[in-house]
């Protein structure tokens, strides 16, 4: 059974009539933001509830969170409706930066000193309490560094490149944490399913993107 909660108010609700959201996919990845997109119609009763970057929508699977974040790009079509693409809450790290660092400890030391100034950069709604760090630490380790950088690339250039793990967000007792969390630590359940195009993958698809490509830089 599946919930989508938009701001407190229900989008979708398989147990209830009325409450319907359409076209609605899930993408997750280990260390990535993640997606959900998905269309709502004008008649439904919270159509208007889902505003760019100010919803925060949360999908439930049987009660648990399995997707969390926030409404950055909606576009209409010609009934009005709103095609909705969101983010997870790790972008919220994209949100923040960090400045010239001078840094001596160990290593998770840096990674809750790096939560803790883009707490200080956010609003409560974006914030992170400090979670599991499964990935290895070391000491003594040390930055230097004399640039503005986002929080985002920091944390994956600095720690998960360098520990081998990656980056969850994870939600209890309404606390969001961040993990630094190790693969070979932490996946415990593995399939022996094979994977077989026609029979139990449906969908595939490759994707190049030049966004990122700079033919000159301009300082």
């Amino acid at each position: 059974m599946y919930k989508v909660v938009c701001n407190g108010y229900t989008l979708h609700d398989d147990t209830l009539s009325g409450l319907s959201i359409h076209a609605a996919t899930v993408e997750l990845e280990l260390g990535k933001t993640g997606s959900l997109m998905f269309t709502i119609y004008a008649d439904h009763p919270h159509y208007n509830a889902v505003e760019v970057m100010s919803s925060r929508i949360t999908v439930y699977r049987k009660g648990a969170i399995i997707f969390s974040g926030r409404a950055f790009r909606i576009e209409y079509g010609f009934h009005n409706e709103k095609r909705v693409s969101c983010e997870g809450d790790l972008a919220f790290l994209l949100d923040t930066i960090v400045p010239p660092t001078a840094f001596y400890g160990s290593f998770i030391e840096y990674f809750e000193s790096i939560v803790n100034i883009h707490n200080a950069q956010v609003d409560a709604s974006k914030r992170f309490a400090v979670g599991n760090f499964t990935a290895g630490d070391f000491y003594p380790y040390e930055v230097v560094s004399s640039d503005y950088v986002r929080t985002w690339d920091e944390l994956n250039n600095r720690i998960v490149t360098q520990s081998g793990g990656y980056l969850q967000a994870r939600y209890k007792d309404g606390v969001r944490y961040l993990d630094v969390l190790s693969y070979d630590a932490d996946i415990s359940n593995v399939s022996n399913q094979p994977i077989r195009f026609g029979t139990n993958m449906i969908d595939i698809k490759r994707d190049v993107d030049g966004s990122e490509v700079f033919s000159a830089i301009i300082p």
